[in-house]
């Protein structure tokens, strides 16, 4: 193979298909860059999705190392509200011959919104390799209906970041952990699965934290911290959430992120403020109140 052709197959970042979900315009040099909080990007209230911030983090990494992330924490700081313009600046901390540490650091004016650090890396050839974990025993995706009460689902379908999110709630085969609950989540309308789309769609913990409490409902995001493997070419992928522990009005919890045919493909945790907690008839009227000022706000 030639040294042309060995070049022409290497990737570029960011991905098109990331691209295609936040359209994050990165310097080819540095990586720093920019992105407006548009409607699809932010919660139903307006503000940052935390998924918005961690792919956009990883997104940052990658294209300014053009290397692949292998692990992500996210800190969020402040709120970034719809039709701002988030600066996203990247530093790179140690950059070795496989191996680049950095930081990340999103800001609206003078306010820092969110901050990352991780890693980005070329692969090691003949590097130890191997998965550990089985995947869970669930029904698959076409067996399964929406979540209840989740995101995506009644009145704020389309209001909002689930707007290119499908979930769809998986039963186990055999008795439910304590504490767990498994979702099959699909990005719509974007080229393939990256490892930004798994960051985007994988900030589920807060609503298996709700739910290992018997409520509906989840809270907003003090961290998001992701650690990836190879992203296979997948449709559909299974979150398989544990929420572990709350004090004070504070979560805990985990998940691993499986392709269909049950590769892992990323693992991670979460620490939120639990803010919205509903019983079901509670949360059906949280829904159309929502819903209702979403339909009042200026689409920017």
């Amino acid at each position: 193979m030639s040294e042309a052709t060995e070049a022409a197959e290497e990737p570029s970042y960011p991905h098109l298909a990331d691209v295609e979900l936040i359209a994050f315009r990165a310097d080819a040099a540095t990586g720093d860059g920019q992105f407006q909080l548009t409607p699809a990007l932010a919660r139903p209230d307006g503000a940052l999705y935390g998924g918005t911030g961690a792919a956009a983090s990883v997104m940052a990494m990658e294209a300014a190392t053009q290397r692949d992330a292998l692990w992500v924490v996210t800190q969020f700081v402040a709120q970034a509200h719809v039709g701002e313009i988030i600066d996203v600046s990247v530093e790179k901390l140690a950059l070795g011959k496989r191996i680049a540490q950095l930081r990340v650091t999103a800001t609206v004016g003078d306010r820092t919104i969110f901050c990352s650090l991780g890693a980005a890396a070329h692969p090691r050839p003949g590097g130890l390799t191997g998965q550990f974990l089985p995947m869970p025993a669930v029904s698959p995706p076409d067996d399964c209906g929406p979540m209840p009460f989740g995101p995506g689902s009644g009145e704020g379908r389309e209001m909002a970041f689930s707007r290119r999110l499908e979930f769809r709630m998986a039963t186990y085969a055999d008795a439910q952990p304590p504490g767990s609950m498994a979702i099959w989540a699909r990005l719509n309308g974007v080229g393939g699965l990256t490892r930004a789309g798994v960051a985007y769609l994988a900030d589920m913990v807060p609503v298996a934290i709700s739910r290992a409490a018997g409520k509906i409902g989840g809270g907003f995001s003090l961290d998001n911290s992701l650690r990836f493997a190879n992203i296979p070419e997948t449709e559909w992928v299974l979150l398989d959430l544990r929420g572990e522990l709350a004090t004070t009005g504070y979560g805990h919890g985990s998940f691993t992120a499986w392709s269909e045919d049950g590769a892992l493909i990323a693992t991670g945790s979460q620490t939120a403020s639990m803010v919205h907690l509903f019983d079901p008839d509670q949360m059906e009227q949280w829904q159309r109140s929502i819903a209702s000022a979403a339909a009042l706000r200026p689409q920017r």
